[in-house]
């Protein structure tokens, strides 16, 4: 429900009040506000993945042989960061567009994680993949070819464990609030979630159902300045907040 999105730590974050059109019901919710590590505006933004995610995987058309794995792909660690993401993503674009992996693998998604060290950035790219079996030495020399990396790990994993292993990396944050800011800042214009191959047309089928109101289970919401606005210009009423 919408009023399960906020949480009680309400002083150091912007929250707006909208009304149920169905039953009257006012309720408080976040303002977004741009930080994919805020814990207040993750929580409806992480749903909403999980959703997209959940789609995905239910409707992916089977085939035999195939099968879910996630896969785990990195770069040697390094001080510039938005370079190592801009490479990162770049070789794995050209890893997507090989001959081998396209005889492999059908589609999937990925996210990116980046954590931090005395030796610098560390940026990760997290995939599912539904794919063939694939040699692990070839992917690696796929891998090494595409990023000049030896940064590889894929292992099978079950389609209930699929939503969780994503979604736990896209707001993941640090114990530094400086990398922290640091990180958001290198990450903004790449995606949280990203689908590829048969995934990126079926995301585009995907159609998300939001939270309902928690009395009426409604769906048709309005701001209540809107709404007290557009009560006034239509009766000449002054009340409201």
């Amino acid at each position: 429900m919408i009023e399960d999105l906020v949480v009680e730590n309400r002083h150091d974050h912007d929250f707006t009040t909208i009304v149920c059109l169905h039953c009257g019901k006012e309720i408080v919710v976040p303002v977004y506000c741009g930080n994919r590590f805020c814990p207040i505006c993750s929580k409806p933004r992480l749903a909403r993945v999980r959703r997209r995610i959940e789609f995905l995987i239910k409707n992916t058309e089977k085939e035999n042989g195939r099968s879910f794995k996630h896969l785990t792909l990195t770069l040697r660690s390094q001080p510039d960061l938005p370079g190592m993401l801009k490479y990162l993503t770049r070789s794995f674009r050209k890893m997507r567009n090989t001959k081998l992996w396209k005889r492999f693998v059908s589609g999937g998604a990925f996210v990116i994680e980046v954590t931090h060290s005395d030796a610098g950035y560390h940026a990760h790219i997290h995939s599912i993949i539904y794919a063939d079996y694939i040699e692990f030495n070839e992917l690696l020399r796929m891998w090494v070819k595409c990023s000049g990396s030896r940064g590889v790990y894929i292992k099978r994993i079950p389609e209930h464990q699929i939503v969780r292993y994503l979604t736990k990396y896209i707001s993941k944050p640090t114990d530094d609030q400086a990398i922290e800011d640091a990180v958001h800042r290198s990450l903004q214009g790449f995606r949280l979630f990203q689908p590829f191959g048969t995934w990126y047309n079926l995301s585009k089928k995907f159609i998300d159902v939001r939270p309902g109101c928690p009395d009426c289970g409604g769906s048709s919401f309005l701001p209540t300045d809107i709404l007290y606005r557009e009560i006034h210009q239509k009766y000449g009423w002054s009340g409201g907040p």
